[in-house]
């Protein structure tokens, strides 16, 4: 039952700017509001301590503010509060140790040798850049016309991720290759 919780969880914030045009498009925001509100609260019963679970109130801020207010710019705004969101926990574990990249390069190669803890601190600055980028454009798109902002926010923010992942993957498999010590 957990799995499926956050199955659907990451799903709706996955679509949740197609989500939110579509609800504006036949004035429901309401709905997308509550929904946030719930799957917000929802998370923070279900979640132990993570990280991430700021963003989670974020989602809750957004939703409640949407709601109280009765204005929808609210929920188009959470796509830059989680990029401002993201940005300032990857800047935190660059003064608290370890970088969040070398946290999740640990899931997978638990013991990094120090080059790819260097390499994990750089790539974390690169992603803090791309998150402080990511909201200016997400911030920018508010006040364009929702095509933009469901177009921004539901594709090309994720395929620029996407990008980032990929050539970051990329990139640390022929580092690691270069920096292999012979045996």
């Amino acid at each position: 039952m957990k799995h499926l919780f956050r199955g659907g969880l990451i799903t709706f914030f996955v679509l949740y700017p197609f989500i939110v045009g579509w609800s504006l498009s036949y004035g429901q925001f309401f709905w997308v509001s509550i929904l946030l509100v719930i799957l917000g609260i929802g998370r923070f019963l279900s979640a132990k301590k993570d990280l991430l679970l700021p963003l989670t109130g974020l989602a809750v801020i957004c939703g409640g503010l949407s709601l109280i207010l009765k204005d929808h710019a609210w929920l188009k705004l959470y796509p830059v509060g989680m990029s401002l969101g993201a940005l300032l926990i990857f800047t935190l574990t660059l003064y608290r140790p370890p970088s969040m990249i070398e946290r999740f390069a640990r899931l997978v190669e638990p013991d990094l040798p120090a080059s790819g803890v260097r390499w994990t601190r750089k790539v974390t600055r690169i992603w803090c850049g791309f998150f402080a980028l990511n909201a200016m454009i997400a911030l920018a798109t508010v006040f364009a016309p929702m095509k933009y902002w469901i177009i921004y926010n539901g594709l090309l923010s994720y395929l620029f991720m996407g990008i980032l992942l990929l050539g970051e993957y990329i990139l640390r498999k022929r580092h690691q290759r270069l920096n292999q010590t012979p045996s």
